[in-house]
């Protein structure tokens, strides 16, 4: 766990559910908390008369740590934890300040659509240069979606257009909501390889996964 800094309380006030819905960088963040779909989301708001909203102030301690200091994560879960009362041990001071995570192994990255709208830099640096097949998981059903992703588009130009509406883009995914999709790589194929070839090794992925007779490959 990062040190982000030190705040101190300045005031609170009610906000209506409504409001909070319609932010969308509040619900991003709600999204990846609870792992939860956007709409099952909405619909815990709305079961709540209000919500309180906090404004606080940056407190100027402990600024050279930001970014550089690393605790180990208590056990639990809490919404608040009193600072007296929560030992947290050092793992580590880093020399150069970052909250960034390093990027996994294409083989074990598993993304979902608040998770690429909020991707680190230097992760859309490489989803941007890799090209390959991947495949598309509905949460909601398990059903599956293989696809192809070459030329200038590559994997994050790709999975970008499946999830820039609610809705998905192909015949199949068009009547599911994106924010139950899940995107991983099956295989990356060379940056040379050509159309005719990435295409047969995407119809080899939906014949061993058969999701042509039982997935979303129309």
């Amino acid at each position: 766990m990062g040190f982000l800094g030190l705040y101190a309380l300045h005031s609170f006030s009610p906000v209506d559910p409504d409001e909070l819905a319609r932010d969308e960088t509040f619900m991003r963040m709600l999204c990846k908390i609870e792992h939860r779909s956007l709409e099952e989301l909405r619909s815990l708001l709305n079961s709540y008369a209000s919500r309180v909203r906090f404004k606080h102030e940056r407190h100027g301690a402990m600024q050279d740590l930001q970014g550089r200091l690393l605790v180990k994560t208590p056990a639990g879960r809490n919404y608040m934890r009193l600072a007296e009362k929560t030992h947290l041990d050092v793992l580590e001071i880093k020399q150069k300040a970052g909250f960034t995570p390093p990027m996994p192994s294409w083989d074990e990255i598993c993304l979902s659509k608040s998770d690429l709208i909020d991707l680190p830099t230097d992760w859309k640096a490489h989803l941007s240069q890799w090209r390959g097949i991947y495949l598309i998981v509905d949460q909601d059903d398990g059903a599956r979606y293989v696809g192809s992703a070459y030329g200038t588009e590559n994997l994050l130009g790709r999975w970008l257009v499946h999830v820039k509406r609610d809705k998905g883009v192909t015949v199949e995914l068009a009547l599911r909501n994106t924010d139950a999709f899940r995107f991983s790589i099956l295989e990356l194929v060379s940056p040379t390889a050509g159309v005719e070839e990435v295409v047969a090794c995407e119809r080899n992925w939906m014949h061993r996964l058969d999701t042509i007779g039982n997935g979303l490959n129309v």
